[in-house]
């Protein structure tokens, strides 16, 4: 894991730091922000392991054994820094995790994925409905780099950088990014319109 975290740029002393590794799996993110100086470590995760159950017991860290999704992901304090590696094309709804973390992180994202090669001049999301990447039927989404950059941005990141690329599998790579939360998320896209900018009539529904 301590090569994951030079790859990925992670800080080398997180004295102070709380750290939040989503989609921790045996946790090995966590023991190694322990060792670091992290004054608060959590994992989640949906599911568990005895490599979780043994690194629980030997290192002072929690977990959390929770859907991204459930609601009880709101109770969440904030963390000052956000790990979520190998976790984005796994979920259903790619936004609604990205605008979880916003929530959640108040200094640092750390973002790592597989990435599309496809239309670099165009923010493009490929659907996997089988076993198309990586022969895994868990394996939903790729965004491309641009389509990557622009959600983050939508949801409320900035001053993002890539701090990994290599490539992977035929047409994807593995992608990190930094990215810091800027205070600003485009609400125009989640929130009720206001009605100054709605039509005062439906219009025709031409033919439908």
């Amino acid at each position: 894991m301590a090569e994951k975290w030079q790859v990925l740029n992670l800080p080398e002393d997180m004295s102070g730091l709380s750290f939040l590794d989503i989609g921790c799996w045996e946790g090995a993110a966590c023991v190694e922000a322990v060792k670091r100086g992290a004054s608060k470590v959590v994992g989640l995760d949906l599911c568990t392991s005895d490599a979780l159950h043994d690194n629980l017991a030997a290192h002072d860290f929690s977990f959390i054994q929770m859907d991204v999704f459930s609601e009880k992901f709101w109770e969440l304090p904030n963390f000052d820094i956000v790990l979520c590696a190998g976790v984005l094309y796994h979920v259903e709804n790619v936004l609604s995790l990205l605008f979880r973390m916003r929530k959640t992180v108040t200094k640092l994202l750390i973002l790592e994925t597989v990435i599309n090669t496809e239309s670099p001049d165009k923010p493009v999301m490929l659907f996997y409905p089988g076993r198309e990447l990586g022969n895994n039927p868990s394996n939903w989404w790729s965004p491309n780099e641009r389509c990557l950059l622009d959600m983050l941005g939508v949801v409320g990141f900035g001053e993002i950088s890539t701090v990994y690329d290599a490539p992977a599998s035929e047409g994807t790579r593995r992608y990190g990014v930094h990215a810091i939360p800027t205070g600003y998320v485009d609400s125009d896209k989640v929130l009720p319109r206001l009605p100054s900018r709605m039509s005062v009539h439906g219009g025709q529904r031409l033919g439908f």
